[in-house]
């Protein structure tokens, strides 16, 4: 403390309560008054002129009235005009002294000396959307982004936050009722129009579900204080606390207590090691979260020690989840594109606040370059993890001209500049294979494009699906993934998890080991163009007891893909080969004793699969489900295959098809260090295709 005050217990002599003591015991703030400032008391009930001095003063301020300053000299209550004195921040705001009514008029006074700050917006929404879904909050039906899109209050003032709120199969809808996204569509619309009423709505909803939820009994509520939520609320709260500063409604001194508190409390709990999502982008939310309201207020005692929290944290958390090379480790493509969206917007909010970051962000900036080679030709992702398989468009990212290359692979062609490579390694978590960028003897969308996943970073996002592979090719998926569902507590969400729900092989009856010790024990190892052939190679140990995986991927680039599967184990065991096909695909032909069979669409499009290595092995036709899009649960074939030993090999040949050709026979011969796969198409036509051991 910059200095200690003798309270003396017969302060009734100064005409002070006890109250007021304990503020001017504890107030931060003082006033310097200028040069011939006049000095009152309050004598006999009215305020009597009783010094002017020559120089400047400094007092400890006690609170405000009216048009004046109360502060302490010496033993005396003293009024000086706000026009005759500068307030100062002599010591920082802390837990204890904001709950001083005293302390928060005088930061009422004293906030409206500071800045606003460029908004880091985390919904950034429509001027029209903004002002319509805050006219309806305001009539008390409340547009909640998820299902089931809405919610009735219709009192704010009196609303049940724990009672009132339906109970819903979506996770999603009450993390967004708890992060109040209802506030940010007030300060949005009011931003845009100017009309008070959306912030006096606003100061009710704030009031309404801070009563709700004291935060020392943050452990008791798990939407209210949600690790993720409480981030984007910090941005909401911090967003609408500039909006309301500065307009003509910033008068009520309680509500401004009530703020900087409701803040300092955020970033106490956001600074709380035992509420940190480590490794994860929850954990990166909460970082931007503590950084901004460190670097907004730095009146605050904390902010030094949270931002130095912010920045250590922030950077280990980016340099565990983006690699140098830009890409964003979560095991879903789909985050790629959000954590750029998210991280992004930071920097730029940082920069326009000249707020600083650690130097790790910089590795943000060629996220987009990465994800290029994601987008299929039909401008999906693959629904690797938790992605999507909505249609994306040139919205992916912002300011997306400056990325030619994800440009034209996202507007087939017509726009930007051609990737230069048709194979890739993405890191050590996708590989890229495609027929074609341009020049094709089909039309763009038309093209071969295979990937495959690996690698197990962390929880975030991580399904059983290492060295799961992808498919598309001739305008549509042939092999795809079971996708997120949606984020639910549906039976659905748990059963996309499970090594079942994707295309690799797994000890039958036994899911992947997903133990934290198995972590960075499951990559893409190589990605080569040969010339004639695209080949990738990934290998994982995560398929368990001891076990290794390796699948080396050969496509031909006419269509015909060979997927080499070799399981090497210390133990004789049976293991299980899926490959989940695309929904519209109806079984034409089967042979389960040569293990070859043939599905296809109604616009004769087919893909044929065959098992090469019959050694103790056996197929089979089976169903899923899948969901490209969330909450569809769509049935689809799938092909299980079966082989038993310690040296388990498939060797299949996958060929796409839309000229009703189809492989009639094929042939498997070692030669060095490689198999020769040769097959004869029924149109005579014969091809050879070498696979690596």
């Amino acid at each position: 403390m910059k200095r200690i005050l003798l309270v003396l217990v017969l302060v009734g002599a100064w005409g002070m309560t006890p109250t007021d003591s304990v503020q001017a015991a504890t107030n931060p703030f003082d006033i310097r008054s200028i040069p011939n400032a006049t000095v009152y008391e309050m004598k006999n009930g009215r305020l009597t002129k009783v010094a002017a001095y020559s120089t400047t003063k400094r007092y400890t301020a006690v609170s405000t009235s009216g048009w004046y300053y109360i502060a302490l000299s010496h033993t005396k209550k003293i009024y000086i005009k706000k026009s005759q004195a500068k307030l100062l921040l002599g010591d920082p705001l802390t837990a204890s002294n904001l709950k001083s009514s005293g302390t928060a008029r005088l930061a009422h006074e004293y906030m409206k000396q500071m800045p606003l700050h460029a908004p880091y917006e985390y919904e950034k929404l429509t001027p029209a959307r903004a002002v319509d879904y805050a006219n309806r909050a305001i009539r008390g039906d409340w547009s909640i982004p998820s299902k089931p899109y809405q919610l009735s209050v219709p009192n704010v003032d009196t609303f049940n936050w724990h009672r009132d709120i339906p109970s819903s199969s979506s996770n999603s809808y009450p993390f967004q009722i708890h992060y109040l996204t209802v506030l940010n569509q007030l300060t949005q619309a009011y931003n845009e129009t100017g009309n008070t009423a959306y912030l006096k709505y606003g100061v009710r909803v704030v009031k309404s579900w801070t009563k709700a939820h004291p935060i020392a009994n943050y452990k008791q509520y798990r939407w209210p204080y949600n690790d993720h939520g409480t981030s984007i609320r910090t941005f909401h709260l911090l967003n609408f606390w500039d909006a309301y500063k500065s307009s003509s409604l910033y008068k009520d001194t309680a509500f401004t207590g009530l703020m900087l508190r409701t803040l300092h409390d955020h970033g106490t709990l956001l600074a709380t090691s035992s509420f940190y999502k480590n490794d994860h982008n929850h954990g990166i939310f909460q970082d931007m979260a503590l950084t901004a309201i460190a670097q907004t207020f730095p009146q605050f005692d904390q902010s030094a020690n949270w931002k130095n929290t912010a920045d250590s944290r922030l950077d280990k958390q980016i340099r565990h989840s983006i690699t140098s090379d830009a890409v964003h480790l979560e095991h879903s493509p789909g985050y790629q594109s959000y954590m750029y969206h998210v991280l992004d917007r930071f920097l730029i909010w940082a920069e326009a606040n000249r707020f600083s970051l650690p130097s790790s962000m910089a590795r943000v900036e060629q996220m987009p370059k990465q994800l290029t080679y994601m987008i299929k030709p039909n401008g999906t992702l693959p629904i690797f993890g938790d992605t999507s398989g909505v249609r994306r468009n040139t919205s992916i990212i912002p300011h997306i001209e400056d990325f030619p290359e994800l440009v034209f692979a996202l507007t087939q062609g017509k726009e930007g500049t051609r990737p230069p490579v048709t194979a890739k390694r993405i890191s050590n978590q996708y590989s890229f294979m495609r027929e074609y960028w341009a020049s094709p003897p089909r039309a763009f969308n038309q093209a071969t494009q295979v990937m495959m996943t690996a690698g197990y970073h962390s929880s975030a996002h991580k399904h059983a699906d290492d060295l799961s592979i992808d498919l598309y090719g001739l305008g549509r998926d042939f092999i795809i993934e079971t996708g997120r569902y949606g984020y639910t507590n549906r039976p659905e969400r748990q059963r996309v998890f499970g090594v079942d729900a994707h295309n690799t092989v797994h000890r039958d009856g036994a899911n992947l080991d997903l133990r934290s010790t198995m972590r960075g024990k499951s990559n893409i190892k190589t990605v080569q163009n040969l010339g004639s052939t695209l080949l990738t190679i990934g290998e994982s140990q995560l398929i368990g007891n001891g076990a290794t995986h390796r699948r080396t991927l050969v496509y031909d680039r006419e269509q015909t893909l060979i997927v080499y599967d070799r399981i090497s184990s210390p133990a004789t065991t049976k293991f299980v080969q899926r490959f989940h096909l695309a929904e519209g695909l109806k079984l034409l032909q089967s042979s389960m004793a040569t293990q070859n069979v043939v599905y296809g669409d109604t616009n004769g499009r087919t893909i044929q699969l065959m098992q090469l290595n019959l050694k103790n092995s056996s197929m089979r036709n089976s169903t899923s489900f899948v969901a490209v899009e969330d909450y569809e649960w769509k049935p689809r074939p799938q092909v299980i295959s079966y082989n038993t030993g310690k040296d388990v090999r498939y060797l299949t040949l996958i060929r796409l098809d839309q000229s009703k050709t189809t492989i009639r026979s094929a042939s498997v011969k070692v030669s060095g260090s490689s198999y020769i796969v040769t097959y004869t198409l029924s149109n005579k036509e014969t091809r050879q295709i070498s696979v690596p051991i």
